[in-house]
C-alpha cells in the first residue's frame, strides 16, 4: 500500500502552498503572489510582466553589473549613484 501526497493547488481545502507566477527573463526574475486569493490576478500580472519586459533585458542587466564595478567610493555613495543611473527605468514621462 503506497500513500501518496497530493497538494491540489486549486482547490484551497486540500492545498497548504501558494503557486505563484513567475515570469523569467535571463538575470531577471519576478514572482507574483496574491496569497491564494486571486490566481486569476497573478496570472493576468504575470502575463502583462511578460509582455513589457524586453526580450534583451539581459543586455541592460549586463551593462549595469559592469558600470557597478567601476563606481569608487563607500557602499552609501555607490548606492547613490546606482540609483542615479536608473531612475529614469521607472520615471513615467510627463
Amino acid at each position: 500500500d503506497l500513500d501518496k501526497l497530493v497538494n491540489v493547488a486549486d482547490n484551497p481545502p486540500f492545498c497548504d502552498f501558494y503557486m505563484g507566477g513567475i515570469v523569467s527573463k535571463g538575470h531577471v526574475k519576478i514572482a507574483i503572489s496574491t496569497n491564494g486569493k486571486s490566481p486569476t490576478t497573478a496570472k493576468r500580472l504575470r502575463q502583462f510582466f511578460e509582455d513589457i519586459i524586453p526580450e534583451d533585458i539581459n543586455k541592460m542587466v549586463e551593462n549595469l553589473h559592469a558600470y557597478r564595478r567601476t563606481i569608487k567610493g563607500d557602499f552609501e555613495s555607490k548606492v547613490d549613484q546606482m540609483n542615479e543611473m536608473t531612475k529614469s527605468l521607472i520615471t513615467k514621462p510627463k
